[in-house]
């Protein structure tokens, strides 16, 4: 149990923040200012090189006389190893996570430890939303779920409740990242959301309703559609035992891992995804849902070029 008269998190507090970066020359000085210009200054920032071979090490020689700053190499095995090399050197009692395309507003760790300081020892996360940044420049609200602590799937979106929370927007209390064990490194995919699914099966999530990142888009792993069958099976074999006391919640992670198969052009296997999720819950999934699902993925497995179900497939999935 939980110590819930625990004494408040003075301001004073050291944040370790952890940024991974491999070949983002371009954009990783930018994450840096953002990070080392907070208003809440006690902080220390450990920079993790994934083997970059661009310019990158000339980036970083331009903060070299930043004592806050401290600069490793990786030995390229991918951001959550990356990450979790820097929490082991770290030595704050608050955790942040930082992504070397992105920025932070310039009291995020500020708010986010005002929130700490009047909270108790259950409450593992700070989280906040995102501003996302597109391609041409446009801007667009992304809100972050709200959390119910001992809760993995959420029955109004079908999929895991934490997805959708920025780790750039959240700041994590050591003592629980540490309990839950880390980031898996194991995930080719979802490494933030499942470190998020596993904290809130155990601890409180405080969402603070305003934006404390800008996240911008671009190309990367979540483009990868291999990456996405394999995180998606990961997944599902990871929690099958406690998604097994749900039939309706399994069949949902069922249909997420079809129609990651088809979006990566296994339609055969996604068909028979499909199909499992009938099996595993019929009444949830509905006959009308089930048919256009099955529908769509069989006539693109004959015509792959085709576009014949295509739509009603996409209907069926956001139901």
């Amino acid at each position: 149990m939980h110590d819930l008269k625990a004494e408040r998190a003075p301001m004073s507090q050291l944040i370790s923040v952890i940024l991974p970066t491999h070949n983002r020359a371009a954009t990783l000085g930018r994450a840096i200012t953002s990070v080392l210009g907070q208003s809440y200054s006690n902080l220390e920032l450990i920079i993790v090189d994934d083997r970059s071979s661009d310019h990158t090490p000339s980036v970083l020689r331009e903060f070299s006389g930043e004592n806050r700053v401290r600069v490793v190499s990786s030995l390229r095995r991918g951001a959550a190893a990356a990450r979790n090399h820097g929490v082991s050197i770290s030595r704050g009692t608050y955790l942040a996570f930082q992504d070397s395309d992105d920025e932070w507003v310039p009291d995020k760790l500020e708010r986010a430890m005002r929130v700490f300081r009047d909270a108790t020892a259950e409450t593992a996360v700070v989280y906040g939303d995102m501003i996302q940044i597109l391609p041409d420049g446009g801007r667009v609200e992304f809100k972050a779920p709200e959390v119910e602590q001992g809760r993995l799937i959420h029955d109004a979106t079908k999929d895991f409740q934490v997805l959708k929370i920025g780790i750039q927007a959240a700041i994590i209390r050591r003592e629980c990242f540490e309990a839950a064990g880390g980031f898996d490194e194991a995930l080719p995919r979802y490494i933030d959301m499942e470190l998020f699914a596993r904290l809130a099966l155990r601890y409180r999530f405080i969402h603070l309703q305003e934006p404390l990142a800008l996240y911008y888009m671009g190309p990367g792993i979540s483009k990868n559609r291999a990456a996405l069958v394999a995180a998606r099976r990961y997944l599902l074999s990871k929690y099958i035992e406690r998604l097994r006391t749900s039939p309706r919640h399994l069949a949902w992670q069922y249909l997420h891992l079809a129609e990651a198969l088809d979006k990566n052009d296994e339609k055969v296997r996604s068909i028979g995804w499909v199909m499992r999720s009938w099996g595993a819950a019929p009444r949830d999934i509905g006959t009308r849902r089930f048919i256009y699902a099955l529908a769509g993925r069989w006539s693109r497995a004959r015509n792959p070029s085709g576009s014949g179900m295509a739509m009603n497939h996409q209907q069926s999935m956001s139901q």
